[in-house]
């Protein structure tokens, strides 16, 4: 049986979570609670893959006999907070974690700058894996990334405009992710030496983007960029196709998630070009299929995107994103093994003194000096075809990298 991302209710999340570090027998173990912050009911495709790697990652440390510290052997439970996508529920949710005596929190990131000055101060790391704004662990001692960040994203997505087209025209939504990798892609354009024709906002609530869409188109660049959430962007995807566009139309890493396909459909995500990350490390082809398999093994299946090719078969997703927080709960477990099992600023310190094996085979911890434990040259271009997606052949990295199987049916 198949798991169908879309459709993971709220309830199911909350409960299946905290029964990952529960014990049986008869005596209850000492248990570490990690909180998982994730948009539940706003984004279910977001949410689904931070929980699910998280979870996976915790299942498989209990069960390899926990977290040894401080002379003691500990399992960890995870406990889930919806944040709806909002800062300030986010945020709240973390100051709460925090009280109940979290030693970690794995999260989206879009309340990280606002929670930040707690956890610093409870020294109780936070380990962003959905949120790219670059100035989010800039100077900031309890925030980690391990995520794509949009200073390198933009980078990458600027150098491979710069081989297609000579202008372009940038559209962003008003979320802190949006506007910074508007920004920083920006920079990167002048950087390439590629016109940017006209910079829109738009509101991330904006039900639908005909207009806003068509004022972009009149700046007549010869291509248009996108850097927004899933749902604006599969909003600006449908605006652009019903006005009849033909640009090239390039994304950041947010185009990779199956919701944009779901909602915009084949013909308009059809040579969409994004950010992603590797799936496979240089010198380890295997090891992430077999993690692919361990996660479909606890969830009952591989993940359905929730969409078909033009000949009706099924495709899945592949799970690179929850890669991220399943790396991030074993990075904060080798931490917490270091530093013991109480919060504090030895923990915040072990967080970049540690490293661990990822579930590709890489070797994954943080940078000490900017907290981002994603290597900038990791980094490729995927485009989007027949509505699956696959490394594109003209960038250096991309031309090395195997193209995923997302057939649902050839998952053995």
């Amino acid at each position: 049986m198949t798991h169908r991302i879309l459709t993971v209710a709220l309830g199911t999340l909350l409960a299946a979570a905290p029964m990952a570090g529960c014990g049986g027998g008869g005596t209850t173990p000492a248990t570490l609670l990690v909180a998982i912050g994730l948009p539940a009911s706003t984004d279910a495709d977001t949410a689904t893959f931070i929980r699910q790697g998280a979870d996976l990652a915790v299942r498989e440390l209990n069960r390899a006999g926990g977290v040894h510290t401080g002379g003691r052997t500990y399992t960890l439970q995870l406990r889930i907070h919806d944040d709806a996508s909002d800062p300030q529920r986010a945020a709240a949710n973390t100051r709460a974690a925090i009280a109940a005596g979290a030693v970690g929190v794995i999260e989206d990131g879009i309340g990280a700058a606002l929670s930040a000055a707690g956890s610093a101060s409870a020294g109780v790391p936070e380990v962003v894996v959905a949120d790219g704004d670059s100035g989010l662990p800039a100077g900031r001692r309890s925030v980690f990334r391990l995520g794509i960040a949009n200073d390198a994203a933009a980078t990458v997505l600027g150098g491979d405009i710069s081989h297609r087209a000579a202008s372009v025209a940038i559209l962003h939504d008003d979320g802190g992710d949006g506007r910074d990798g508007a920004r920083q892609l920006e920079a990167a354009l002048a950087t390439a030496q590629v016109r940017v024709t006209a910079d829109r906002e738009v509101p991330a609530a904006l039900p639908a983007l005909d207009a806003e869409v068509r004022a972009l188109l009149d700046a007549h660049p010869a291509a248009v960029a996108l850097w927004a959430s899933p749902a604006v962007t599969s909003r600006a995807l449908q605006a652009l196709h019903a006005a009849g566009s033909t640009l090239p139309v390039f994304s950041g890493p947010a185009a990779e998630d199956p919701a944009v396909r779901r909602v915009a459909g084949a013909a308009a995500t059809e040579g969409l070009s994004f950010v992603a990350s590797r799936m496979t490390s240089e010198s380890d082809s295997v090891s992430f299929g077999q993690f692919e398999h361990r996660l479909a093994a606890a969830e009952g299946g591989p993940i359905d995107a929730g969409i078909r090719d033009s000949e009706g078969r099924e495709l899945r997703q592949p799970a690179d994103q929850a890669l991220f927080s399943y790396d991030a709960v074993r990075v904060l477990a080798a931490a917490l093994e270091r530093a013991g099992p109480h919060p504090g600023a030895g923990l915040l310190a072990a967080m970049t003194a540690v490293g661990v094996t990822s579930a590709n085979g890489d070797h994954r911890g943080f940078n000490p000096d900017n907290h981002e434990g994603v290597a900038d040259d990791d980094l490729y271009i995927a485009a989007i075809h027949d509505m699956a997606f696959a490394p594109v052949r003209d960038e250096p990295l991309s031309a090395t990298l195997p193209a995923p199987d997302e057939i649902l049916a050839d998952f053995g």
